[in-house]
């Protein structure tokens, strides 16, 4: 049983391993350390700076739609409502008062809104359950979901705000004006960076701890005790050779966090599994004033192409504008994720994830297509076979080692 004084240990500060800290702080406990092998003192969780978690890119979708899922949506209604209160506790606050690379204009969550879009004239059955969802669950949001091409919603989206007007219709050229779809209101982008930071200020000022960079921050090994039913995991040992004990060791590896988890947890392959997706970005020059307003947030939403195959993102406040094709199979389902930044780095991405995300963007957006893709990178997902979430203890250690993952 672990007590308030345990000591526990949390592998990865990414989303899960930040959220999962804070609250066992604000539950009580008070030995909490954090390890990560990324340079989170330095990089501030910069993706350029050999952060290279998912959880730490420069943005990320947000959005309550999730077809029949109904957890994940009360999940995702729960989750704005804090990221909103983070919104306005930044805003409040003195800059002084705020972590470096942080600063109060700078908004966690922007509501731009998210389109769920398809091609042809028939909704999806996803997205018709992910609007029945809603109608059941919270009326007054589903009131806040507007439907392609129906007028009376239309209608309804410029009497709640004129502003909505522009983001509804700026992807009527997709598929050569050939789609179907919904617009949710309640979605839109997070500056996911900004946000693990942000999340990270928090923990320490509840006193947590944290051990980051490599060799001090990276683990190597679980610290394996006695045998059979006896046997438990009584800490890590870090590749500088450190052992740190501890009464109940938390790997954290989100669906969107990095795929690691079965790489520290060999036990975990049976359950959880990595792939990539494929990002381009678009960096818009400095002097495409046009462009830059265009794909704004406040003028673009995020968007979500063919049931999630392709996910786009507004132009964020790096001036970037990012495209993401999702969940690129492994041809074995246990790996290891591979980056810029690993000790056996790569710099390339699928060839075919490249060509569909050109197709699109080339008969869409021709004018971005003319700049061309700036960067390219894969993302690392790690998902449960059943594409739910894995937060249990492991077992045959006797509660001494839990695991926070998996997720769709």
């Amino acid at each position: 049983m672990v007590a308030s004084e345990s000591q526990i240990i949390i592998v990865g500060a990414g989303v899960f391993g930040l959220s999962t800290a804070l609250w066992l702080a604000r539950a009580g406990y008070k030995n909490i350390t954090i390890f990560d092998r990324s340079p989170l003192d330095e990089g501030k969780y910069d993706p350029s700076k050999g952060c290279d978690g998912a959880s730490a890119d420069i943005n990320k979708i947000f959005r309550t739609s999730y077809g029949i899922q109904e957890h994940y949506e009360e999940l995702a209604i729960e989750a704005r409502d804090v990221w909103l209160a983070w919104n306005e506790a930044i805003r409040h606050s003195p800059s002084s008062q705020l972590p470096a690379g942080l600063t109060p204009e700078d908004q966690l969550l922007d509501l731009c809104g998210i389109f769920f879009l398809a091609a042809g004239e028939t909704m999806p059955d996803l997205y018709k359950k992910s609007l029945d969802l809603m109608e059941k669950r919270d009326a007054a949001s589903r009131r806040r979901q507007f439907v392609k091409g129906n007028k009376e919603d239309e209608s309804r989206l410029y009497e709640i705000d004129s502003k909505w007007g522009m983001p509804f219709h700026a992807l009527d050229t997709i598929n050569g004006h050939d789609t179907c779809g919904f617009l949710d209101t309640q979605g839109g982008i997070m500056l996911a960076d900004k946000a693990c930071l942000y999340a990270k200020y928090l923990c320490e000022k509840a006193g947590i701890k944290f051990i980051v960079g490599s060799p001090q921050g990276r683990v190597e090994k679980l610290i394996v005790e006695g045998d059979g039913s006896n046997k438990k995991i009584a800490g890590i040992m870090t590749f500088d050779g450190q052992t740190h004990l501890a009464g109940l060791t938390i790997v954290a590896d989100l669906a969107l966090g990095g795929g690691w988890t079965a790489d520290i947890i060999p036990e975990a392959h049976r359950t959880v599994e990595t792939t990539a997706g494929t990002v381009v970005f678009i960096d818009i020059p400095e002097d495409r004033t046009d462009l830059q307003e265009k794909f704004d947030s406040r003028n673009y939403p995020a968007w979500a192409y063919e049931q999630g195959s392709v996910y786009q993102f507004s132009r964020s406040s790096y001036g970037t504008w990012a495209h993401v094709l999702i969940k690129t199979p492994n041809i074995r389902r246990t790996s290891t994720p591979r980056t810029r930044d690993t000790e056996l780095p790569i710099s390339t991405v699928p060839l075919k994830g490249v060509e569909i995300l050109k197709a699109i963007i080339a008969k869409a957006f021709p004018e971005l297509a003319e700049i061309g893709f700036t960067d390219t990178r894969l993302c690392w997902y790690i998902d449960s076979i059943d594409e739910e979430f894995v937060i249990d203890y492991v077992p045959g250690y006797s509660d001494t080692l839990f695991i926070c993952s998996g997720g769709w």
